[in-house]
């Protein structure tokens, strides 16, 4: 399972590594979702990221996302992910560092390392 500090480094205003971070976001998401599935016997829904445009529903997608894994393992959920301009260079580097540490706690709370 790849380490999601990673996803802290996404450059700003770069398609391509927005595009990258929504196919690793979502394969990651389906290991969590198995691990989750074979330990408490729960699933979760995960949202299409679609283009990784970072528009408002995109970022709506990733938080619905994470408050259905936080659900699923039965820990508290997710801080904001989705109030952030992804346009300004200091909030794209706020939203990705905060996705980044809340998959960390997902990924401990599922047991993997």
């Amino acid at each position: 399972m790849i380490d999601p500090s990673l996803w802290a480094s996404v450059p700003h205003k770069n398609f391509t590594a927005l595009i990258d971070f929504a196919g690793t976001f979502h394969l990651w998401h389906r290991a969590l979702a198995d691990t989750i599935m074979a330990s408490t016997g729960k699933s979760y829904r995960t949202y299409p990221l679609g283009d990784g445009r970072g528009t408002p529903d995109w970022l709506l997608a990733v938080q619905r996302t994470h408050v259905n894994a936080a659900a699923a393992l039965g820990i508290a959920p997710p801080p904001d992910l989705a109030s952030y301009d992804l346009s300004k260079p200091e909030e794209h580097a706020s939203f990705f560092f905060l996705v980044a540490n809340d998959a960390k706690r997902l990924r401990n709370a599922a047991g993997l390392s």
